[in-house]
């Protein structure tokens, strides 16, 4: 059975106990739902459900469509959105279910891959690592994080949206290590659960790289969160080795995976 949604407050409100069966993908559909104040084809909130199984999809822009739920439903899914119109673009969850939406979606003419496979990883120590002066960024470095953070999307291989409206809004959660004046690199943490803050956004210029920028910033965040009797959270790109053993070298374990899977060429993706 297929519910169709008119607003992100009703889908969240009607499905919260579901959604957190899994805390800490929980928080993305917090985050994103109230955004949908409208819901048409190409911003939608959509359940599938038979017996106890469910499947909810969520897309709103500029994000990704944040899908959790029974992988049985996949196909009830994708038949709904491609017969009805939807918009079909990049997909945001658990990577068994995100395979299991790869063929099905090429069935109907869209071709998909993951395009960024991550590792959900979470901290309760702080580490011993020396600290360097991390400090809170202010209304001057809005420009140098702008340029940063479209760096890190792009070479992540993502296809967000930077606004640096959306940066000054939320300076206060990003921390700086300055070298020679300027930004070296720069992290972001964010209330993720009650019990969880999240890090994201680690990010070093080319220039500055291998020279201890990323684990001082990251030991900064790390020590800040567990004073505030919180857990570190972060995901870790599954192809890169030096930020996986950075992690994992200060505390970090992997809790389950997640990927953004994306559409192969772009004349593939409904717009």
């Amino acid at each position: 059975m297929i519910k169709v949604y008119t607003n992100g407050i009703d889908f969240y409100e009607e499905n919260k106990t579901f959604l957190l069966t899994n805390e800490y993908t929980e928080p993305f559909f917090r985050l994103d739902h109230p955004l949908l104040t409208k819901a048409g084809k190409d911003e939608y909130a959509i359940r599938v459900q038979e017996g106890n199984a469910r499947l909810l999809a969520l897309c709103v822009e500029p994000y990704s469509i944040l899908l959790h739920g029974d992988k049985s439903l996949a196909s009830e899914l994708v038949l709904f959105l491609t017969s009805n119109g939807y918009k079909i673009k990049d997909y945001l969850c658990s990577i068994e279910l995100g395979e299991e939406l790869i063929p099905l979606f090429h069935s109907k003419g869209f071709d998909f891959h993951l395009s960024l496979g991550m590792d959900f990883m979470e901290a309760d120590r702080k580490t011993s690592e020396p600290l360097n002066a991390v400090v809170h960024p202010t209304a001057d470095d809005v420009d140098q994080l702008f340029e940063m953070t479209c760096n890190f999307i792009k070479d992540c291989g993502l296809t967000d949206i930077v606004k640096k409206e959306r940066i000054l809004e939320n300076l206060e959660n990003y921390r700086i290590l300055k070298l020679d004046g300027k930004i070296a690199s720069m992290i972001k943490i964010q209330e993720w659960t009650d019990r969880a803050t999240k890090i994201s956004m680690v990010y070093t210029r080319n220039e500055y790289r291998n020279q201890g920028c990323a684990r001082a910033i990251v030991s900064y965040a790390l020590n800040e969160i567990v004073d505030s009797k919180k857990v570190a959270t972060l995901n870790v790109d599954q192809k890169n080795p030096i930020s996986y053993h950075l992690y994992t070298s200060m505390g970090f374990r992997k809790i389950f995976s997640q990927g953004v899977f994306s559409p192969i060429s772009a004349k593939n993706a409904k717009s």
